[in-house]
């Protein structure tokens, strides 16, 4: 069994194989690369110019740390170890406004969510479209009663039970002011 394992594992065997898985990937990236497309997306920042609005007064791309590290004379051997400190320099320049500039995407992001949290007023439409559809229900337009709604259905209804009341309080009950003071509310 031992042989038969050995055998199939040789080194030239595990060589052919990451050869051609090599070559396997190779062919795929080379392919992608060639016939593949490219999605293009729009990111979280707005990157249009906007002078009404602070934060998009101008492009992002003004916002960036100026640095400047002097390498002219650094090729010389007795400058080789200020060349290296001044690679440092430039580096930890690089990183700074790196920093820098993801700090002002994300400023710019924040800008651009307190913009869009302003123009969405969802409660002020909402409290239109139920005061329209409550119009709608009760049948009540700019001109006074419509054809159809419920006030329109009821309003006899309505009517028929305060004359009800009225005639109750006013001939039964002899109580004339309070079926006056009736009629006056239901006015």
């Amino acid at each position: 069994m031992k042989e038969r394992i050995k055998g199939a594992f040789t080194k030239k065997k595990i060589f052919h194989v990451l050869k051609m898985a090599l070559f396997v990937v190779a062919l795929s990236l080379i392919l992608l690369s060639l016939l593949g497309t490219v999605a293009h997306a729009t990111g979280l920042v707005d990157d249009t110019i906007n002078a009404e609005n602070l934060y998009s007064k101008y492009p992002l791309s003004n916002y960036q740390l100026d640095f400047y590290v002097d390498n002219s004379w650094s090729w010389l051997p007795w400058n080789w170890l200020d060349g290296i400190g001044k690679s440092v320099q430039y580096g930890l320049y690089c990183i700074t406004n790196f920093v820098w500039t993801i700090s002002l995407y994300l400023s710019n992001a924040t800008g651009y969510v307190v913009q869009e949290a302003y123009k969405l007023d969802f409660i002020n439409d909402m409290a239109d479209s139920i005061g329209k559809s409550i119009q709608t229900l009760a049948g009540v337009t700019e001109n006074g009663f419509s054809s159809t709604g419920f006030y329109v259905g009821f309003l006899l209804l309505i009517i028929l039970v305060v004359g009800m009341y009225v005639a109750y309080t006013g001939l039964i009950k002899r109580e004339t002011s309070k079926a006056l003071h009736a009629v006056i509310n239901f006015v």
